[in-house]
């Protein structure tokens, strides 16, 4: 029995998206029958569809179906991460904003320098902005943390980072740090992914990590950790690059937790830098003789055909 052209389409793109036996079951056709669909497809389609078909084939059998439905979405899988937003812009060059630690609630935060980090992004023409982590400060159960607090609990820090968040100038893309997860912990809430979808154009990325894809797949890694501060604010950073497998390294990373600031060049061949915070040091900071970087990056970042070809980051410090 002879199948039209369109028939044909609609069995393997069908097939292409799923799996071989939803195909067989739902088209009420024979192993044997597909494969002929498929041989008479590169008979029946122009060349360049043949070739095009054959190397569609090969990608379906190495990724599930969630895997391909984001794949033909124009994103990526990564292995930290398996739907990475991609960001498109023309050109070589892009620019973003970095920040992390606001921990909104504290009394050591100063709302209006969250304003003034949004400000100068607004200023600078950024045309995205990373937070990451410790959006929130959380509730803990130490001793004394509730008389360290200007809102009280899941409800009233959601409401407070919400109203911050949403004077963002560009595109927000975030992910949660430990004192966000203290929720989770109590209630089973996650702050930051509820904060995000009750905001115009913000995309939670994950616990701990998340991954954005740039052009030409240059990858860019936001991480918070659960690490502790070093001696040498540099070694942090060198460790993490140092824990990246070859294949699984992105291209920028950025860092949060520690309430420190450094970049560190082309790192194992990665532009690393650590965001500072937005926190001032706390009495517990103080007590463990943990000093406060306070401040936020802009970060001008080209990519070519080769990947990254130069990177630039410039520091705003944030001073009482």
């Amino acid at each position: 029995m002879r199948v039209s052209k369109e028939r044909l389409e609609e069995i393997l793109l069908y097939y292409l998206l799923h799996s071989k036996e939803d195909t067989l079951i739902t088209f009420n056709i024979t192993e044997e029958t597909l494969s002929r669909y498929i041989r008479e497809a590169r008979k029946k389609l122009k060349l360049a569809d043949a070739n095009k078909l054959e190397i569609l084939t090969k990608i379906s059998e190495q990724y599930d179906d969630s895997e391909l439905r984001i794949i033909s979405k124009g994103k990526r899988t990564l292995p930290s991460q398996k739907d990475a937003p991609r960001i498109n812009f023309s050109g070589e060059h892009i620019r973003f904003g970095a920040l992390g630690d606001t921990h909104i609630g504290s009394i050591y935060t100063d709302d209006s320098w969250l304003l003034k980090a949004f400000k100068e992004f607004k200023k600078e023409g950024v045309d995205f902005i990373c937070h990451v982590g410790d959006v929130t400060e959380g509730m803990s159960n130490r001793a004394g943390h509730i008389y360290e607090l200007t809102h009280l609990g899941y409800d009233q820090q959601k409401r407070h980072a919400i109203d911050l968040l949403s004077e963002a100038p560009a595109p927000l893309y975030i992910i949660d740090g430990n004192h966000d997860r203290w929720y989770i912990k109590s209630n089973g809430a996650i702050v930051v992914k509820d904060i995000c979808e009750a905001l115009p154009d913000a995309t939670f990325l994950g616990h701990d990590e998340g991954d954005i894809e740039l052009k030409n797949n240059a990858v860019l890694k936001m991480w918070h950790g659960l690490d502790g501060n070093s001696y040498a604010t540099s070694y942090r950073l060198q460790k993490i690059a140092e824990a990246f497998t070859g294949g699984e390294k992105p291209n920028i990373m950025i860092c949060g937790h520690t309430h420190k600031t450094i970049w560190l060049p082309n790192e194992r061949n990665i532009e690393m830098f650590s965001c500072g915070s937005i926190q001032k040091q706390s009495k517990w900071m103080r007590g463990k003789r943990i000093s406060a970087h306070t401040g936020f990056w802009i970060i001008d970042v080209w990519v070519n055909n080769l990947g990254i070809s130069g990177c630039q980051g410039k520091w705003y410090p944030l001073y009482s």
